[in-house]
């Protein structure tokens, strides 16, 4: 009987779940038809690839033998005394490169734990001993996934060591990079007004003249080539290509103008738009031209080793920079046409200063030039710095000659205006007057590195801040333009919905966002050592936005953010929350208005202290990190924050309690007034003149408080008329009893009251009371019951004198 109910309990089992075995076993079936269980080699990855054919053994040595050369070659170049900064660069970037692709490898192999993991989950336990046999094929199965699931194990951790190892060499070799440029940039040699100096040039010229000879005539032979055969077409090809991309964005330049007057409103952003549409093209243009001059003079066969091609691939990357400079600098002067000038000087600055912009793209392309006869020219050292103090001599009088043409030829101003330099305009004009003669003498004393460096840095800075500039006045003008709620974008936007504010506040907020994001490019262009390395810029904006640890605490844009958008979101959803509260919720219930207060005051404070907490966990901070601020707050707790602490803490407890509510007449210190608000530090207290009386918290728990309305929302009303002494009472009681029904406001239930209080020589005193609708309206009552109590006596005859009441 157990055998037969156990075989139909599997059956049932089998067919409740013949969805989920059905597909498992597919599952299986591509798992095992995978490369791994097969003898031939792998062509492709199946459904379920296995370790082996994700990251091959081949991949894995590969990186374990390059990781290893690059160390043997640190070690090799420390024994010697030769460490050349370029040879540590090439290292340090092939460190780099082998990290990236170990935490590939690592990325590539993860997502497959969980995998095997669900598989053997799904297969379950090899049966026990006494336990009935599974089927072979699963047992099989079972096997084969372990093996893989080992074999995995093993490949993540040699990637993640890799990883690891390659990281290490690499955060080494960039301190000794660091290491060697300060050492060379604080290098001394002969001052070049020193016939030293000039002697050592002459004795390094035969080798300057070997380098320069090796250049000559691999370029002379390079273009005898081309006037062979076709060559001579391909030649003429280039240099017509290279004419037509070169005269190209002149011709262009008014057809974008007027472009951007079709599409753009009158302005600033009108000039702007012309600039940033004519720079790109004319950067475009440049790269095309010198890619076409190289392939008509070379054909696109030029060895890598050769000196001509290693000049070029140096020159190359700065005439990108050349062509945007020239076609920003003449579109942002406009010398022919005001009306496109972006700039608010006079036409006699920008004609002179369109010269300016020619001497400084030629000087970045000198740069270019330095670049390769520093690195790989293989000149001297003393003819290295010849030419860059060639470069300093060019570069340090123009900066110095820009702000001086601004100075010689000051725009035309309105009658009766006044010209006012601009605090920032004078700091940067002391600034590059003090960078230039600081170069200069520099390069006389023997310091022609840090001279030449120091130029270098600031004409990347001055390309860099243009090109910032552009950008971030483009997007600010356009944001103001068009995007606020006056805009043509903006009344879009308002026209679906969305507030006035609310768009203006946002447009804002993404403005200055993306204004500290240019400011984030700044510096990492500033880090690069003004080079221009996409690479290293690169990966310095990756290391400023995407994250840098200080302290345990990570400071970057995509955190600031994050704390930037979690207390806005935040913020909306609390206020959605109270809305919701208070228009569904609290309707339903039978809290009143200090109870549903008290519950929307605590869930707001428990709401931004939630924010707080995840906003400090998004930079990194602990409770662990915390513990000296919490040690630090406990000090400042048992000095000076006291009352703040003892008034936080009251105010929790009348929040909780609530001995007082908002709506509360309450009496204390002498004062009565209405409570308006309870918060968690302080009550704001209205007072019958209208004023408010802000009271701490704390007042309301250690001193008394009359609360007129807690429990009851009558109030009580007393006074005493006294008779002279012989009144008829048994008319006089009457007279006042039926007097003060006709009161309003006073309560009929409970009737009022007219009792005798006591009795003197001379009078009787009588005691009048009676209970208000509200204690708000007590005195306003009690006046109004004098006066008929007093009408009433009078009219019947009956002498009576007030008395004190209460």
């Amino acid at each position: 009987m157990f055998e037969t109910r156990t075989m139909r309990d599997r059956q049932f089992f089998e067919l409740k779940n013949y969805p989920v075995r059905s597909f498992f076993l597919c599952l299986m079936a591509l798992f095992m038809m995978s490369p791994a269980f097969a003898d031939t080699e792998p062509d492709q990855d199946s459904l379920i690839a296995v370790p082996a054919a994700v990251v091959p053994d081949s991949d894995l040595n590969g990186l374990e033998a390059s990781i290893r050369s690059v160390y043997q070659a640190r070690i090799d170049v420390k024994k010697t005394a030769d460490l050349h900064k370029i040879t540590v660069n090439e290292l340090a970037q092939q460190a780099a490169a082998d990290e990236i692709s170990a935490q590939g490898m690592v990325a590539k192999l993860q997502p497959y734990e969980k995998t095997y993991k669900n598989l053997l989950d799904v297969l379950g336990d090899a049966p026990a001993k006494d336990a009935p046999a599974e089927q072979a094929s699963i047992t099989r199965q079972r096997k084969l996934i372990q093996q893989a699931q080992s074999d995995l194990h093993g490949r993540l951790i040699r990637a993640r060591l890799y990883a690891l190892e390659a990281h290490a060499l690499a955060e080494v070799l960039s301190q000794k990079t660091d290491a060697v440029q300060q050492a060379l940039l604080l290098q001394r040699f002969a001052s070049p007004v020193t016939p030293t100096f000039w002697r050592h040039v002459s004795q390094e010229f035969p080798a300057t003249e070997q380098s320069i000879l090796t250049i000559y005539s691999e370029t002379l032979q390079t273009v005898m080539q081309d006037f062979r055969g076709w060559g001579i077409a391909r030649l003429l090809g280039s240099l017509v290509a290279v004419g037509c991309l070169v005269s190209t964005p002149f011709f262009l330049l008014r057809q974008i103008r007027r472009a951007a007057a079709r599409l753009v409103p009158d302005g600033r952003l009108r000039r702007v738009t012309a600039v940033a549409l004519f720079a790109p093209l004319c950067l475009v243009c440049a790269s095309l031209s010198a890619g076409a001059l190289w392939l008509g003079v070379t054909g696109g066969d030029m060895p890598d080793g050769s000196a001509l091609a290693s000049m070029a691939s140096t020159v190359s990357t700065q005439i990108p920079l050349v062509g945007f400079i020239l076609g920003a600098g003449f579109a942002t002067l406009a010398p022919g046409n005001p009306d496109w000038r972006v700039l608010p000087i006079s036409d006699s600055a920008a004609k002179a200063l369109r010269w300016h912009v020619v001497w400084f793209a030629l000087l970045i392309f000198l740069r270019g030039a330095l670049r390769y006869f520093d690195m790989e020219a293989g000149l001297g050292q003393t003819t290295i710095q010849l030419l860059d103090g060639g470069f300093i001599l060019l570069a340090a009088p123009l900066l110095l000659a820009i702000p001086l043409q601004i100075e010689r030829h000051p725009a035309p101003i309105a009658e009766g205006g006044v010209v006012r330099q601009s605090m920032l305009g004078r700091i940067t004009r002391v600034l590059i007057s003090f960078v230039s003669v600081f170069s200069v003498i520099a390069m006389l004393l023997g310091y022609i590195p840090l001279g030449y460096t120091t130029l270098s840095w600031v004409c990347s800075m001055v390309v860099t801040l243009f090109g910032l500039a552009l950008v971030y006045l483009l997007v600010n003008d356009f944001s103001k333009t068009e995007l606020l709620s006056n805009g043509r974008i903006g009344r879009y936007f308002v026209s679906m919905g969305l507030s006035d504010r609310i768009i203006d506040q946002t447009m804002t907020v993404m403005s200055g966002l993306f204004s500290v994001f240019l400011l984030f490019v700044a510096v990492a262009v500033a880090q690069s050592g003004g080079d221009f390395d996409f690479s290293v810029i690169f990966g310095n904006i990756s290391k400023v936005v995407l994250g840098q640890s200080i302290g345990g605490v990570t400071l970057s844009f995509d955190v600031l953010l994050k704390c930037l958008a979690i207390p806005v979101a935040g913020h909306y959803f609390i206020k959605i929350v109270k809305r919701w509260l208070r228009k569904r919720l609290f309707p339903t219930t039978t809290l009143d208005m200090g109870g549903q207060t008290s519950i929307l005051t605590i869930f707001t404070y428990a709401s931004w202290i939630g924010i707080i907490l995840i906003v400090m966990s998004s930079i990194g901070v602990t409770v662990s990190s915390m513990t000296w601020v919490v040690s630090a707050l406990s000090v400042g707790i048992g000095f000076g924050l006291q009352s703040i602490v003892q008034n936080f803490v009251s105010g929790i407890i009348l929040l909780a309690e609530r001995p007082v509510t908002i709506g509360d007449m309450v009496e204390i210190g002498g004062k009565t007034g209405d409570i308006r608000r309870i918060s968690v530090r302080s009550t704001d207290l209205g007072l019958s003149d209208g004023s408010t009386l802000i009271v701490p918290n704390s007042q309301f728990i250690t001193s008394a408080v009359r609360n007129a309305t807690f429990g009851r929302p009558s109030g009580a009303m007393s006074f005493t008329v006294g008779l002279p002494m012989g009144t008829d009472l048994s008319k006089g009681i009457p007279v006042m009893a039926a007097a003060l029904g006709e009161v309003d406001g006073l309560l009929n239930d409970p009737a009022p009251s007219v009792t005798i209080a006591e009795i003197q020589f001379d009078k009787v005193i009588v005691k009048i009371s009676g209970k208000t609708s509200s204690p708000r309206s007590v005195d306003t009552i009690a006046n109004n019951a004098r006066l008929a109590v007093w009408d009433a006596l009078e009219k019947n005859g009956i002498v009576a004198s007030p008395e004190s009441s209460s």
